[in-house]
Order: C-alpha cells, then sequence, then structure tokens
C-alpha cells in the first residue's frame, strides 16, 4: 500500500538544546553551525518537533516522510537511530508498537529581524521628513 501525500507540517523555526531547526530553509544548526543531515532524517524530525511532547504513530510518520511511497517500518528505525546518534540518546522516545515522541523541552526562535524596533511613523497632520533639494547650478555668463 501506497503512502497518501501528507499533510503540509507546520513548524516554526524552534531551538532544542543546542539545536536550531530551520524547516523553510531546511536547516538545522548545532551551536550556530550548519548540521549535515539526510532529507529522510531532516523531514522526520520537523514532523517530530512540530508535535513535540505528543506521540507520532509510526504510519503517520511514514505518510509525513515518505509521501507516496512503499517503505519497511525499518526505514523509519534508521532514520531515528540517525536522529538519535546527532541529538542524544534521550531525544526521542519509543512508545512500543505505536510510535515516537520528541523528548526534548523546544521553545521558539527568535527571529531576529522581527526583534528590532520598527521605525517610528511620523505623527497625524506632521509631514514626513524630505531631502533637501539640491541648489541648482547657476549659469555665468563671460
Amino acid at each position: 500500500m501506497r503512502n497518501p501525500a501528507p499533510p503540509r507540517v507546520s513548524c516554526p523555526n524552534c531551538r532544542f538544546g543546542r539545536f536550531e531547526l530551520q524547516p523553510e530553509d531546511r536547516r538545522l544548526l548545532a551551536d550556530g553551525a550548519p548540521v549535515a543531515l539526510g532529507a529522510r532524517a531532516f523531514d522526520l524530525l520537523v514532523a517530530l518537533v512540530a508535535r513535540a511532547g505528543q506521540l507520532v504513530s509510526k504510519n503517520d510518520l511514514l505518510t509525513l516522510v515518505w509521501p507516496g511511497l512503499v517503505v519497511e517500518e525499518n526505514n523509519l528505525q534508521v532514520q531515528v537511530s540517525t536522529l538519535r546518534k546527532l541529538l542524544g540518546p534521550n531525544a526521542l522516545a519509543t512508545i512500543p508498537g505505536r510510535g515516537y515522541r520528541f523528548a526534548l523541552p523546544v521553545e521558539r526562535a527568535v527571529d531576529h529581524d522581527a526583534a528590532l524596533p520598527a521605525p517610528p511613523k511620523p505623527e497625524m497632520g506632521t509631514a514626513a521628513p524630505t531631502a533637501a533639494a539640491a541648489p541648482s547650478p547657476t549659469r555665468v555668463s563671460h
């Protein structure tokens, strides 16, 4: 049986331990440096982090990580093993016969651009500052 197309997983940039996950850029950072991670392991990480603290069934993970493909359950176990080697043995909890749970505390990463204060807006009734007009060149006749 083929896995149906997965629903789109929305996961903002987030931090856990020394890692920052940036799903939109398909990037994982460790202490600010990019980490090499295969596409399936990355997709698995995004799916689990998006549901941190919740049980995610094996079938749901197979559908999310291998959409439209027929895969063996051991493929999932291999990717889980890869993530545990990278993140630590306690990062992913196995719920025997049911699925996995992302067990590290997750916090939303601060978007540094969004954290910058917005420039002040001109008050109502006052004109916005304009650039001074440059003086026009004068012609000298001889």
